[in-house]
């Protein structure tokens, strides 16, 4: 980020290993010992950008290549987490710069669990799990794995400044796990209700349906909790 300057889009870096690792709202992102991270530059032009959609729309391309891959059934869950039957086995995070001359610099960070042993189980604080778990049969070469979702991720990227927002929202409430579940949020004023969660908007905020009213959060006003947070 502090370097913008000289990364032109596309300049993409893979970590074989992250020694401090983050997520989103600054929580701790668990580096494992077979996964594959790595982030992309890019440069956008428009400053009025709703750049939370972007978010959405790199949970999409990177399922769809996962799937075409063959590894099917996996979802993504708001805001940021790549899903396989309740358990998260990839993440993503964006930081973003706004630079003097209205450009929008972006820097954007994917991880993929492929395998994970069972101390990497125990030093995760939530149900994970990994690629090998979603299907043991696929055997691809991870350089040519790093390959397509790096693809996915500058098709995103290219695509995004004149994607459409309604087609994108609709997209992602098709892959979207927690879709009409029922689940506990928190919102701003710190009051914890159950809600019927029902995706998000083409404003990209999360829609909840609570006591037959629905109710549009925008990403700071909220937090799902999580099922695992709630049994304990």
């Amino acid at each position: 980020m502090e370097k913008n300057c000289i990364y032109p889009n596309g300049h993409t870096c893979f970590a074989e290993e992250q020694t401090n690792a983050r997520g989103v709202s600054g929580n701790r992102w668990q580096n494992v010992n077979k996964n594959i991270c790595f982030s992309v530059a890019w440069n956008f032009k428009e400053n009025s950008l709703n750049l939370h959609m972007l978010n959405f729309l790199v949970a999409i391309k990177l399922i769809e290549a996962l799937d075409r891959i063959g590894y099917i059934g996996i979802q993504a869950k708001w805001p940021n987490d790549i899903i396989y039957e309740g358990f998260k086995i990839g993440g993503i995070l964006i930081d973003i710069k706004f630079k003097k001359n209205s450009q929008i610099f972006v820097v954007l960070g994917v991880g993929i669990n492929l395998e994970l042993s069972s101390t990497d189980k125990k030093n995760i604080d939530q149900k994970a799990s990994d690629l090998q778990s979603v299907d043991s049969k696929i055997k691809l070469d991870r350089n040519k794995f790093s390959a397509e979702l790096l693809g996915a991720i500058i098709e995103c990227l290219s695509q995004f400044e004149k994607y459409d927002y309604k087609k994108l929202s609709d997209e992602w409430n098709r892959i979207d796990y927690n879709f009409n579940k029922v689940k506990m949020i928190e919102v701003c004023n710190n009051e914890i209700i159950e809600v019927q969660i029902k995706g998000i908007n083409a404003n990209g905020q999360l829609c909840c349906l609570y006591k037959n009213k629905l109710n549009n959060y925008n990403f700071n006003e909220v937090k799902i909790i999580k099922d695992e947070i709630l049994r304990n």
